[in-house]
């Protein structure tokens, strides 16, 4: 069974192995707890069979959406999990008048570009060296939304 609910400080153990799991440059326990402390920012995860298996990070900015971190354990991923997420972020967008979604990924990170692709985010700014594992360049993507 798929269950989707807010992020708790309890999660924040499971959270850092699929972080780990995921990213050259892992957020560390710090982040998700400043996440979870901050009014804009909301914080989801998904249980798959009562397991943490993906969570999502945003914040609210006037009307866009900021997405700051989203992963999925590996064992469990091509499920469509991330799209339940993204989704879901979508649905919040549109029920509060939301213009945007923006984000920032690897110009390394090829899946996940063909992803956020797929969910027709556009590029529209580069952040040079924005990684400090690599150097390599974030590009910043976004997405309109037709509801407002």
């Amino acid at each position: 069974m798929i269950e989707l609910r807010d992020m708790k400080a309890s999660d924040i153990p499971d959270i850092m192995q699929i972080e780990k799991e995921c990213f050259n440059e892992p957020w560390i326990t710090e982040n998700f707890l400043y996440e979870l402390r901050q009014q804009v920012a909301h914080n989801w995860v998904v249980l798959c069979d009562d397991k943490l298996c993906a969570y999502v990070c945003f914040w609210e900015i006037g009307s866009e959406l900021h997405l700051n971190n989203i992963a999925v354990r590996k064992d469990v991923r091509r499920q469509g999990l991330a799209q339940r997420l993204l989704d879901k972020m979508i649905q919040y967008a549109s029920d509060h008048h939301i213009k945007s979604i923006t984000l920032e990924v690897s110009e390394q990170n090829q899946t996940a570009r063909e992803f956020y692709s797929k969910q027709d985010f556009k590029q529209v700014g580069i952040r040079p060296h924005y990684y400090e594992y690599d150097l390599s360049n974030a590009l910043i993507l976004t997405k309109k939304l037709e509801n407002v």
